[in-house]
């Protein structure tokens, strides 16, 4: 017979599951942040590495209040004392970057994107940079300082991090450029099933309801990809993996990307990765044939795709920031249903039952997932 609901050592456990990090320090996470917390100081010196050993939080219900009220008075982005406040906007935030992001990926299907995606990748990269910086140099409160005012190792860290979401854009373009967006956002939604276990692998516990989501998800999926396998094997060659690559990239990306906005702010998170975003895209320019530039739909679609994708990535950040991980994974997860009719309105691409069902069934269980933490 186990304690009562809401007894002291109840609270405690459920205190203990919000802490990310400490039980895998021995693990990845260990040798991951060790890197993040080596660097110059401001006279050029090393810092030392972090030593788990001395600076571990111990767990338990005073501690892991105090320690969300230092992350909340070092880290939140204006001084707002009530969580419900907090929430709602996160979850307006997150809402209205959805929207965003369901017309801006709708530009990925441009005329010229299927023989020369690099440019367009490019060009949006370049655009999305400088609206990041004039955005931060506007919004911000100490400006461009907010991003640059700390230039050592774990801004290469953040800008690797950049590189790593620009990797999983680069594929999204690839594949939503010519397969139907139902399959796309369909191996894309492996991204939620990913999240969970980064988050095991960063010392979160996974419990039966958890696991019990995760089971329904896989056999969803692949009873799915049985039923329709045919529609799949006419992809072309390697084409038909990518959705599920993207889904394990961006699993991965996100729930690092709120880590890191909690390590080094807001805005130099945000200015950071998109600068790795523009690095990778630069390097695939300079590998592949990029065709002509004097391309006006391409300028005015890349534009529109820039600014879209600029502020809904800042407000997906925020949501991050206000929500925390968890609040954002939930709301992320509507992305399949906003964007699949966002194709079905531009395009009129057609829906067929089993993928109306399985986003369906996807956002119910993503919602048991949240409900159960």
């Amino acid at each position: 017979h186990g304690p009562p609901r809401g007894s002291a050592l109840d609270q405690s456990k459920k205190s203990t599951q919000r802490i990310v990090g400490y039980h895998a320090a021995e693990l990845l996470v260990e040798a991951f942040f060790k890197v993040l917390a080596v660097g110059l100081g401001p006279n050029g010196v090393a810092k030392p590495p972090l030593d788990f050993d001395t600076q571990c939080v111990e767990v338990n219900l005073s501690t892991f209040d105090k320690h969300s009220t230092n992350l909340s008075a070092v880290h939140v982005m204006y001084p707002i004392e009530s969580p419900t406040l907090l929430l709602t906007l996160a979850v307006l935030a997150e809402t209205l970057s959805l929207v965003l992001f369901g017309r801006a990926n709708t530009l990925w299907r441009s005329p010229g994107m299927a023989e020369y995606p690099q440019r367009f990748v490019l060009l949006r990269s370049l655009m999305v940079v400088v609206w990041v910086h004039l955005g931060t140099a506007i919004l911000a409160p100490n400006g461009l300082g907010a991003a640059y005012g700390q230039l050592d190792f774990s801004t290469l860290i953040l800008v690797g991090l950049g590189m790593f979401g620009g990797l999983g854009l680069v594929l999204f373009t690839l594949s939503i450029r010519s397969m139907p967006a139902q399959l796309v956002f369909f191996g894309g939604s492996l991204h939620l099933m990913v999240a969970v276990a980064v988050g095991w692998l960063l010392g979160e516990l996974i419990s039966p309801i958890r696991l019990a989501v995760i089971a329904a998800l896989l056999a969803a999926q692949i009873a799915v990809l049985w039923r329709d396998r045919g529609l799949w094997v006419r992809q072309q060659g390697t084409l038909r993996f990518l959705p599920f690559l993207v889904g394990f990239i961006w699993g991965t990306y996100f729930p690092l990307y709120g880590i890191a906005i909690h390590e080094f702010g807001f805005w130099r998170t945000l200015v950071s990765t998109e600068w790795g975003v523009l690095i990778l895209a630069i390097g695939w320019a300079v590998l592949r044939q990029n065709g002509q530039w004097d391309d006006r739909s391409m300028w005015r679609n890349m534009a529109e795709q820039s600014v879209l994708s600029s502020v809904g990535q800042a407000l997906s950040g925020a949501a991050l920031w206000w929500g925390g991980i968890i609040v954002h994974s939930i709301l992320a997860n509507f992305n399949v249903l906003v964007n699949i009719s966002a194709f079905r309105i531009r395009f009129g691409e057609a829906l067929h039952a089993k993928y109306v069902l399985y986003f369906l069934l996807y956002v119910m269980l993503a919602i048991t997932l949240v409900w159960s933490s």
